[in-house]
């Protein structure tokens, strides 16, 4: 029998956090698949990130798509490792103000840089999924995977090898997985699934504040990106969302959209 899909949103270095969740959906009765985001925003020192991922590696039954986190965090290991010029955003902010703004973890770059074995399991991963039942997998609420290619296959290929050009292909990858809401125009949502041969999208990236995961447009998106990590910054008050609105089953397509 097919067996139940578990969607981990953003984990967002909450390693612990991940780790307790994921004891009530044991490896081999779901098929579990991260959205991406493993990097940036846990306990400062701890290298929660690259703990998050080896999580996601080493789980059994399991896929992962990459997110916009990923991506930085594998673009400064190659500027540290290539040297050369310091690699900025198009407004001209150096790459890693921005990641230490967001809260990136100096002791992530230091796993990351010696584990040879996730960097090369993290450029081996796709950025879009279509199951079997017609749900694309994506980590951003965007459409701008659709400028890589016009299929998943080709847009999969096309990350593929910008990730392989060294130094450089990882910052034009993650150009294109730094948007958000777009598919709050219908247009847009039926243009995008519509190419990708798809029912509905799930994706992370954009935060929400429900108690499960967010079902917009009748269904047809369901965002995971919860808040899972109790470290990251917020504003004063604000606690981490429940752990159900990031890590939650998927649910059956519905009627409507079969």
């Amino acid at each position: 029998m097919t067996q139940p899909v578990l969607i981990v949103g953003d984990v967002q270095g909450d390693h612990e956090r991940l780790a307790g969740a994921l004891v009530a959906f044991p490896e081999d009765e779901v098929e579990t698949i991260f959205l991406g985001d493993f990097f940036t925003g846990g306990r400062l020192g701890d290298a929660g990130g690259h703990k998050a991922a080896r999580i996601a590696m080493e789980r059994r039954h399991s896929r992962a798509i990459l997110g916009n986190h990923d991506l930085l965090v594998m673009a400064l290991i190659e500027e540290r490792r290539v040297g050369g010029e310091r690699l900025r955003a198009r407004d001209g902010e150096l790459l890693e103000s921005i990641w230490r703004r967001r809260r990136g973890d100096p002791a992530d770059l230091e796993a990351l840089a010696a584990d040879v074995e996730m960097e090369a399991w993290l450029r081996r991963l796709p950025v879009l999924l279509l199951l079997d039942d017609g749900t694309l997998v994506q980590h951003t609420d965007d459409d701008d995977y659709a400028a890589l290619g016009g299929s998943v296959e080709a847009v999969n290929r096309a990350a593929a090898g910008l990730l392989s050009q060294e130094p450089g292909g990882v910052v034009l990858l993650l150009r294109h997985l730094i948007g958000r809401r777009a598919f709050e125009d219908r247009a847009r949502l039926d243009a995008h699934l519509r190419r990708f041969g798809a029912r509905r999208v799930v994706h992370g990236h954009t935060p929400h504040w429900k108690t499960g995961p967010d079902v917009r447009q009748g269904g047809r998106v369901i965002g995971f990106d919860g808040r899972f990590s109790r470290h990251w910054g917020r504003d004063p008050g604000e606690d981490a969302g429940p752990v159900g609105a990031t890590v939650a089953l998927l649910p059956p397509m519905p009627p409507a959209l079969s």
